[in-house]
Order: structure tokens, then sequence, then C-alpha cells
């Protein structure tokens, strides 16, 4: 792992960093295609070797894959990680594999009988910020920056990004055909399995590791209540972050998911969704705490649709309890969510939701985002300004202002 860190630090010092993990890489050895001629002089295998050691990212596209991918559609790169760092991603995908974390490749169209016949292999997709994928995301870093320099170059295109997930495709459906419907209909909705174990783990790892390190804090009231114990209406512990900071990578991958599939439902819910707000990670710690029936957004401060991920592995609601009841506005039932691992739940912030979380006798994780319209959120805004500005002017009604709001 250390040298593994030494070559990537050193691959981020500079686009044009020299290629010092494989000695032994050697373009012109490739299938098909051509060098320049200024790199295909006859030379022993030792020069072959200190040319292509100096070699740099940037002449390598430039000089090598641009033209091959140019000329003949293919390029091909031997040696392209070195022998040590090449094993360590065998081995990663091995431990993949025997995790029995692979499925069955899916066909574009699923109209075709006897896929297997078709396609054969089992697939995984990562994203590089999984728990042990530290070298395929060293991979797709080395991956991103050769095609980053050749971007302009490969024919009429315009990279921009790469395929990342094969939720990208299922995201589409869930959204569309399951999350509006259900929102229209009941207010709510939740899916499971939602990253997979791989990635799921890895997002419950990183907050774990906020909680054990003391960053979560004690859960703040809207208002507060004169003479009410704040713990006996609220028990979590939480955090705020943004998926930026250091160790908060995988949250950073369920973020964006969680965002395209909000992005899939924005125009069919009739809500104009543009931002949300950061992402809220929370502990109930086991011991009897949990969260009074309230409302997230009972005063139009903009909030219209809560989306919380739920991380507790081996959760029995009987015997742990945890479980959120929502209280749907005009319904004659309650909805009970047991906050199971992997579990993603969407509904309604405003009054048509009221919901609790019933106390919790085993640590209990969960993290929630709140979507904003941008109308309610803009005109809440002018008036916490408006408000703002009269209470500056109006000091002596200060201690009124503070007694009501």
């Amino acid at each position: 792992m250390a040298e593994y860190q030494r070559n990537q630090a050193a691959d981020q010092t500079s686009e044009d960093q020299t290629i010092r993990n494989d000695p032994h890489r050697c373009p012109d050895q490739t299938s098909g295609c051509m060098l320049p001629s200024e790199l295909r002089k006859p030379r022993s295998n030792r020069a072959k070797s200190k040319e292509h050691k100096r070699l740099n990212t940037h002449k390598l596209v430039l000089q090598y894959i641009v033209p091959c991918m140019n000329s003949y559609g293919l390029c091909i790169v031997d040696n392209f990680l070195g022998d040590r760092i090449g094993e360590r991603v065998v081995q990663e995908v091995k431990r993949i594999h025997q995790s029995g974390n692979m499925q069955d490749g899916q066909l574009v169209s699923q109209k075709l009988n006897k896929s297997k016949a078709i396609r054969g292999d089992k697939i995984a997709w990562v994203d590089g910020t999984e728990s042990g994928c530290q070298n395929i995301s060293y991979l797709l870093t080395r991956m991103d920056k050769l095609i980053t320099c050749a971007d302009g170059k490969l024919d009429k295109f315009k990279i921009r990004g790469r395929h990342k997930h094969a939720m990208d495709s299922q995201l589409e459906s869930l959204a569309l055909e399951q999350v509006v419907p259900a929102l229209l209909d009941q207010g709510f909705f939740y899916v499971d399995h939602f990253l997979g174990d791989i990635a799921g783990h890895m997002v419950l790892g990183q907050v774990k590791r906020m909680h054990y390190c003391g960053l979560l804090n004690d859960g703040q009231l809207a208002r507060r209540s004169n003479g009410v114990c704040r713990r006996s209406i609220r028990g979590d512990k939480i955090t705020w972050v943004n998926g930026t900071e250091r160790g908060t990578e995988a949250v950073n991958f369920l973020l964006t998911l969680i965002d395209k599939l909000i992005s899939l439902c924005v125009g069919q819910l009739g809500k104009s969704i543009r931002a949300r707000s950061k992402a809220m990670v929370a502990c109930y710690p086991g011991n009897g705490a949990g969260y009074v029936k309230h409302v997230d957004n009972p005063n139009a401060d903009g909030r219209c649709v809560t989306c919380i991920y739920y991380l507790n592995k081996n959760w029995n609601a009987k015997e742990h309890g945890g479980m959120l009841r929502i209280f749907p506005e005009g319904k004659s039932y309650v909805a009970d969510i047991e906050p199971l691992f992997d579990r993603l739940l969407l509904f309604w912030s405003d009054r048509r939701n009221p919901h609790e979380v019933q106390p919790s006798y085993a640590t209990r994780y969960a993290i929630t985002v709140w979507y904003f319209d941008s109308e309610e959120r803009a005109e809440a805004k002018r008036k916490f300004r408006d408000l703002t500005g009269w209470f500056r002017q109006n000091h002596q009604y200060q201690c009124i202002f503070i007694y009501f709001f």
C-alpha cells in the first residue's frame, strides 16, 4: 500500500509526470499500430527502456495513442501499470468475484430471449471509491489522464465524462416507473439495495469513522421549547457533510446517485428542484433515543423532498426498534419503515407527512438530504431578509422577537 501511495502521489504531481512504474513498456511492441518515425529508429533494448521511461503521459497520448486511434480505431499499450500495481488490481477484482458481488451481465435490449447464449459474463460496477478498490481507483485515474490529454484530438469527439455505474439506466426506470407514481399517489417511496453491498459498506465505514472520531454532535431543534428537555424530543447525534471532505468519498458517491435520481423525477413532480441541503449524517446511539412526531418543513422553508439512506446491518425492528413511522395526511393508515441497510426512502417534506423515529435500542445510522423547490426557497429567503431587516431597525422589540420566534 505504501508503494501504491507513493506511485499515486508521484502521478498526481503533474499532468506531464514521467511514467515510472513500468520501464519495459514499449508502445512500438503493440498490435498493429505504429509509432511516429522518430520513435521507430532501431536501438538497443536498454536504449528503448530509457527512452520510454522518460516518455511522459502527454507525449504518449499525442505521439502514439491519438495517431493510432485516428488511423486504426484502436490502440494497445502493454505494461500500463507495471507488474506490481497490475497484480494488485487483479487481487481486488478477484476479491469482488469471490465475495459474490458479481451478477450476470445485462443486454441493452431486454426483449431478447436466451441472453446467456449472447452474453455469458458476470459483472460488478465500481466507481473506485468503494472499500478495497484503491488500486482500481488508481487505474481509473491513469486512464482518465490519458483521455483528458487526448480530448479534442480524437476524431470529432468532445469528452466531458465517462460511464461510472450501471445504475444510470436503472435509475431512469426507477425514477419514472416507481418513484414518481408513488410520491404522487401516496407521498412516500422506498427502494432496497440502492447502492449494493460494496458501496453500501464503504458508506457505512465512513459514517462509523465519523461517529468513533467524535464528529457527531447532539441534533438541534428548529425552535426551543421552554421547560422541555431537548433529549426527550430528539435524541440523535449528527454532523453535516457535503461529500468533498476527506474520508467522505463514498458518501459523495451516494449523494451523486441520489442527485441523479431526483433530477430524473423533477419534470414529473411539478417542482422546480435545483438545489439541496448538505447531507446530515445521524446516529441514534441505542439508548432508547428517538425523535417525536414532527414535520420537516411545516412553514414553507423550501424543502420539498426528504431522502433518507439507511445503514443498519441485520436490523430487527422487534428487538431494536428504531422504526420510522409516517402518518400520511388524510390517510387512514400509518407507514412503518424499517431502517434496513442500503434502503433509500423518499417522501414529501411538508405537512403531508408527519413522521417520528421510534426509540432505538441498537446503534442506528442514517444519512438525510433535503431537496429544495427553488420558488419556495427563494420566497423563504426573501421573507427572512425582510424579517432580519425589520429586526435590525427595531431593536426595542428584540425580547418580543425572541419570545415568539
